[in-house]
């Protein structure tokens, strides 16, 4: 469960109002507590209260891949930290930063220009996927990519284990948090099935197989860019 996903929902509710800084940083699992800047170490706390008073009205995952960085714009180390990572947080508004998570710490670094607006709404994303995620995901559990590595059914089920303690902000609409959960499980199974078999398709399976699947690793992706981004338009 990328800590960028509740980082992203709960300071952009802290910043919009909806809720209070003590909560936003309370109710986050498992996700750093301090932030290196250029000018030292501070709290998380500190740290989201200052940037919404620099003008930040929330915080922005992405979910970049090699040939689609979600709307980051440059050729930097934090791109490069977007790519090796899979997910990244910029601000809102205000002076550009970007965040990334480290090994104890969330990194804080300034960017020259704000990322591109986002594309689709959550709305727009969810009638998009509907279809998509159901016919893919029963091919997938169909294809059988996973059931017999252990090491993967291992990372599902702390996958599911992480999903089920999340904790959201009060007034997310319920769809918004169902989709999180059911993109973050077809995203894992492509991760693990891209990982472990694609490389090693014959021809035919490379056709039947490995583009969809890639394809379908992309749009959850760019779902989860617009479903956990659900608030950043709010007014």
């Amino acid at each position: 469960m990328p800590p960028t996903i509740g980082l992203a929902i709960w300071a952009t509710a802290f910043m919009q109002g909806r809720e209070t800084l003590e909560r936003s940083v309370d109710s986050l699992s498992d996700s750093p507590r301090f932030v290196q800047t250029l000018l030292g170490e501070e709290s998380l706390a500190i740290h989201i209260s200052n940037l919404r008073r620099e003008g930040a009205s929330g915080l922005r995952a992405h979910f970049p891949i090699t040939g689609n960085t979600d709307g980051i714009i440059g050729s930097d180390e934090f791109v490069d930290f977007a790519l090796s990572l899979g997910s990244v947080i910029t601000t809102k508004n205000g002076t550009p930063k970007g965040l990334h998570e480290g090994q104890s710490h969330w990194m804080s670094t300034i960017r020259h220009k704000q990322p591109v607006d986002i594309k689709y709404s959550w709305q727009d994303m969810d009638s998009q996927l509907s279809n998509l995620l159901h016919e893919t995901s029963e091919d997938l559990e169909a294809f059988d990519l996973v059931s017999n590595d252990l090491k993967a059914r291992d990372i599902l089920i702390d996958l599911e284990h992480d999903i089920s303690i999340q904790h959201y902000p009060d007034d997310q609409p319920t769809r918004v948090t169902f989709l999180i959960g059911r993109l973050l499980r077809v995203l894992a199974t492509t991760e693990l099935a891209i990982e472990k078999n694609v490389n090693t398709f014959s021809a035919t399976k490379q056709s039947m197989w490995s583009l969809p699947i890639v394809d379908l690793n992309r749009s959850c992706r760019n779902g989860l860019s617009a479903v956990v981004n659900y608030a950043l338009n709010k007014t």
